[in-house]
């Protein structure tokens, strides 16, 4: 059989994925198989998935809604506690409106059905996440790709195609690299070629600005995003999403989006605990002040040692290695020194870039950061 061919490929290629059981709750520190391991491998960036206020006001919400919505959210699952969270984020983006989805991908694919038909060109950045590419490649529109943060070249295709309908999609803070989209620029273009802009930033929301709303608040343009998406399984430390926007653009979700329509509600228990931990994300400024502090402390500790670190400025720091056998290894290497770091390889990330992908979460310290370093010093010196 082809399948067969195709996983031994990808073994002999350095692509084959494996999972590990881990057997705690999240956190800076996580055991597998019954070791603790230094985890940087972990979206959770403000240390909330094993919070111990969280998780009590998640065992009294399920006493309260159970562990089950029961339906789609348009049968009998749309429960109080979903309707107050959407009012919650709308507020808190200072938005009109706000949905909430089961996953981040089914936030992102949605698009293709409630927003996108056969006169719409979408314009993506090329590093987008993989659901944003699949929502355009879904439907029944046409995908332009234009290079990474390359404004120039968004504008020349916007012009090329500036008689069609239009929506340009990007990501805030880019998964693999760290590296934030140029928001100010796309929101001016977006503005002059009457383009929607929709903006899923997952990995900033949380860690980003003042309040936490993410880039869109740290550069002041949180009402010049037509859509935003966000997550629940990063910074929030749980797990779903949401968007937010105009109320007729949620609307048209709401009536069209096949991945809100037909799929069961978000778990009302969880809903309820996530409304609490908006308010703790707003509160949480030193967390995030304490983030930027290890951050650093991490590019300094890396430049000390020879190392070059990454043109990232945030709490997602790759580390290249380029190619994906030798990156499994290197991760391998940290593995048996109980160091948790993934190994990053195509199709996540372009070929020749393969990474370790550093996380730095609130739930670090400095002395954390000095022993990745240290580890990874020694494991490339041995390299060389």
């Amino acid at each position: 059989m082809h399948i067969n061919n195709d996983l031994k490929n990808l073994q002999k290629d350095g692509l084959f994925r494996k999972r590990r059981v881990i057997n705690s709750a999240q956190g800076s520190r996580i055991s597998i198989e019954g070791e603790t391991f230094l985890n940087f491998s972990s979206n959770d960036y403000l240390g909330f998935a094993d919070d111990e206020e969280l998780k009590q006001h998640m065992i009294e919400s399920v006493r309260e809604y159970g562990i089950g919505a029961g339906s789609s959210q348009l049968m009998t699952g749309y429960i109080e506690s979903h309707q107050r969270l959407e009012a919650e984020l709308a507020a808190f983006f200072y938005s009109k409106a706000a949905l909430i989805f089961s996953s981040g991908y089914h936030a992102n694919l949605a698009i293709a059905s409630a927003l996108i038909n056969k006169n719409t060109i979408v314009f993506q950045d090329k590093l987008n996440h993989a659901s944003l590419v699949d929502a355009a490649l879904l439907s029944k529109g046409k995908l332009v790709r234009y290079r990474h943060k390359d404004v120039s070249h968004l504008e020349t295709l916007l012009k090329k195609y500036k008689n069609n309908n239009l929506i340009i999609m990007t990501d805030g803070v880019f998964s693999m690299d760290g590296d934030c989209a140029p928001l100010v620029e796309i929101s001016m273009l977006s503005k002059k070629y009457n383009a929607l802009l929709i903006v899923d930033d997952a990995h900033g929301i949380g860690v980003l600005g003042k309040r936490g709303a993410g880039l869109a608040e740290e550069l002041n343009l949180e009402k010049e995003i037509d859509l935003l998406i966000g997550t629940f399984g990063k910074s929030f430390g749980a797990a779903g999403a949401f968007l937010v926007g105009s109320e007729i653009l949620i609307e048209s979700f709401i009536q069209k989006a096949r991945t809100y329509i037909y799929t069961t509600a978000l778990m009302p228990a969880l809903a309820a605990t996530i409304t609490h931990t908006l308010d703790k994300i707003k509160k949480s400024n030193k967390l995030r002040l304490h983030i930027r502090e290890l951050i650093a402390e991490y590019k300094t500790l890396l430049t000390q040692a020879g190392i070059n670190a990454s043109e990232s400025n945030n709490h997602i720091q790759p580390l290249i290695i380029g190619d994906p056998k030798e990156t499994i290894e290197i991760s391998d290497q940290l593995y048996q020194k109980n160091i948790l770091v993934s190994a990053i390889r195509p199709p996540t990330v372009p070929k020749g870039t393969s990474r370790l992908r550093i996380s730095i979460t609130a739930a670090h310290t400095t002395n954390d950061i000095n022993l990745f370093v240290q580890a990874i010093t020694n494991i490339l010196n041995g390299r060389s």
